[in-house]
């Protein structure tokens, strides 16, 4: 039996083979960087050496580099940490400006903002779920501290003019997070190039484990810790490293910035592929966001099969060995419509009706050509087995 096809790398990637290797030494034994032993020598060095690693791959510098446990709370760290410091300091303003289609971690972030004083304005997007550098504009007030765009929509691929909205932000002392835990692999990210105050990655999204996250905080910038207790990263997040996931991330970084223009000309090929063959099995399939090329991560495609329910779909295809989602990874047991198909102004019948397939610079053309026709197989059956659609003959 052939190995299952795994489309579904917004959920999580592969860990890769360097990932691996780099955590072995720390997964038995003490791995603790605040001892005095050689144990802890080693993990020290373990941490220092991620840190640089990360950096290299965003263009930052290693002190710029926060280990948490995982993007959430990265996020978290970043919206939470910076305005409270920035309240602390005797800033008065109090406003965020957040684009409709971001993540549920900075949305249910603000939402609690607000329980401490904070409003926020969300930014319409247009139909492909692109930010419009002018709406983001005309949300700013006087009192907006921070505004939020994602780099790359991990729903349906949208790619965000993030060096744009950045510098017209600092332009206006105005602090620019964005969430780029979509973008590894597909864009290019430099901190130089697009100058954002906060930015949060996902090793476990281009290669690394599970339990690792990261925030790249611009020098200078302040942040209040969310977690109290020891000194470690820099004061800002209490409690020890998990090591062993840092040094797979800091290995997975390496291999992200060493492998992106092969890996991102792949990614477009099995994206290509994957679509052409589901307009041939599927001709009806509409595919949501930006067309396919500069404007869309090559690592997405969102499409629909009007009168066919999303999970239905994603279920059946795992039965026969194709792995994708259905919504967003986060809250794909949430049977409500997704937030970004809305802001997109998606029809009920085609946002419950939404798959995604997401890939890796390790998937293959031949596996877009097997997965095409396991999709086809899937609709052909769903149809047979509703009553929206006539049966032949009848």
């Amino acid at each position: 039996m052939a190995a299952p096809i795994h489309f579904d790398h917004q959920a999580g990637a592969p860990l890769s083979a360097a990932a691996r290797e780099a955590m072995a030494p720390f997964l038995d034994g003490p791995a603790n960087p605040s001892s005095l032993h050689r144990g802890g020598l080693a993990a020290r060095g373990a941490l220092a050496r991620a840190r640089e690693e990360t950096a290299a791959l965003i263009g930052a510098q290693p002190e710029e580099i926060l280990f948490t446990s995982g993007g959430t709370e990265s996020v978290n760290l970043a919206l939470f940490g910076h305005l409270r410091a920035a309240r602390r300091t005797g800033d008065r303003r109090s406003h965020l400006v957040l684009a409709a289609t971001e993540h549920a971690a900075v949305l249910r972030a603000a939402e609690q903002l607000r329980e401490e004083g904070f409003s926020f304005t969300l930014v319409p997007v247009d139909r492909t779920g692109r930010v419009d550098p002018q709406a983001l504009a005309d949300a700013v007030r006087p009192e907006t501290l921070l505004a939020a765009v994602h780099a790359v929509n991990a729903e349906i691929g949208t790619i965000q003019p993030v060096a744009e909205l950045a510098a017209w932000c600092g332009e206006r002392k105005i602090a620019f997070f964005s969430d780029a835990a979509a973008a590894v692999g597909a864009v290019p990210l430099d901190v130089k190039a697009a100058p954002v105050t906060l930015l949060s990655l996902n090793p476990r999204l281009f290669g690394g484990p599970a339990g690792v996250g990261v925030l790249y905080r611009r020098a200078g910038t302040a942040l209040e810790p969310l977690l109290f207790g020891g000194n470690q990263e820099e004061g800002l997040r209490a409690g020890t490293e998990n090591v062993a996931a840092i040094a797979g991330a800091g290995a997975a970084a390496v291999e992200a910035r060493k492998n992106f223009v092969p890996g991102r000309d792949q990614m477009a090929r099995v994206q290509r592929r994957f679509w052409e063959a589901v307009r041939v099995q599927v001709p009806d399939a509409v595919l949501h966001g930006p067309e396919l090329g500069p404007a869309r991560s090559v690592r997405n495609l969102n499409f629909s099969v009007a009168g066919i329910e999303g999970e239905a779909q994603a279920l059946l295809c795992d039965l026969r060995g194709l792995l994708v989602a259905s919504g967003a990874a986060c809250v794909s047991r949430d049977l409500r419509v997704s937030h970004v198909l809305r802001a997109i102004g998606l029809p009920p019948d085609l946002a419950t009706a939404n798959l995604v397939a997401t890939f890796g610079p390790e998937n293959t053309e031949e596996e877009a050509d097997r997965a095409a026709t396991i999709y086809g197989a899937v609709i052909a059956k769903l149809r047979a087995a509703s009553p929206r659609f006539p049966r032949a003959g009848s």
